[in-house]
């Protein structure tokens, strides 16, 4: 059955991580901090980021909101810091939106992808597990580098208010798409658990996304996998019978 839509995963998918991320994230906040008399060592900043992403990836699983906010208090609760409202919102801002050189890139060959998919009349949209970064701050960094206005739509889970693979933001992109029938649609991602177990349980050809992370089976669920496995972008349309 002809594809008519496809889905993105964005980390991992879309764009990779900026390597100097969270280093950048620690001296900026020991800088903050010590302007206001906490003299805190990088690695006691870095224990602390840990224990925050820690906090997101059990509410991430438990299909809980979790956003930079919360973290910044587990952060700061690790730390023994009170801070007052003007210090933690400099700390914050570190978090959510830091400067052009720490930005993410895209993946190889992503936009020429893209653009052949919308050559084919194929809508695309993204459906998200936001992180630490809010969306608004996501679709600038794919505006910023020529990738935005290939999609018609796109589902964050900050804006959705649920996690992948709950079928209600697979459901979202679907009618944000304009109705297009599960079958017909593709999704892209890295993530066994929710990816492609989102993906499949929906209805949604499911393809694996490995140039950034090749995500091992899981052990309680080894029969997870894409109906489709690429490590490229441009080998999507071909794997997908487009163009």
């Amino acid at each position: 059955m002809a594809i008519e839509a496809v889905t993105f995963d964005f980390w991992n998918t879309l764009v990779r991580e900026n390597p100097g991320l969270w280093d950048y994230r620690s001296r900026a906040w020991s800088a903050l901090l010590a302007e206001q008399g906490h003299d805190v060592p990088l690695e006691s900043l870095h224990e602390a980021f840990d224990t925050g992403w820690k906090h997101y990836v059990t509410a991430w699983n438990a299909n809980v909101p979790f956003g930079a906010a919360d973290a910044l208090q587990v952060a700061l609760g690790e730390l023994g810091i009170d801070a007052d409202a003007r210090l933690a919102d400099a700390l914050l801002e570190v978090i959510i939106d830091p400067p052009a050189d720490q930005h993410p890139s895209l993946n190889p060959n992503l936009v020429s992808t893209l653009a052949a998919l919308r050559a084919a009349d194929v809508r695309i949209g993204i459906i998200c597990d936001v992180g630490l970064t809010p969306s608004p701050v996501l679709r600038r960094y794919l505006d910023a580098q020529g990738a935005l206005e290939y999609f018609d739509h796109w589902s964050f889970s900050d804006e959705v208010g649920v996690y992948k693979p709950d079928a209600t933001i697979f459901r979202h992109a679907l009618d944000g798409l304009g109705g297009v029938a599960p079958e017909r649609t593709a999704h892209v991602g890295d993530l066994r658990r929710t990816d492609i177990a989102g993906a499949r349980g929906m209805g949604i050809t499911a393809v694996r996304y490995t140039g950034v992370f090749d995500d091992p089976a899981l052990p309680d669920s080894p029969a997870i996998e894409g109906d489709h496995v690429i490590g490229d972008h441009a080998d999507l349309p071909v794997v997908l019978g487009i163009g």
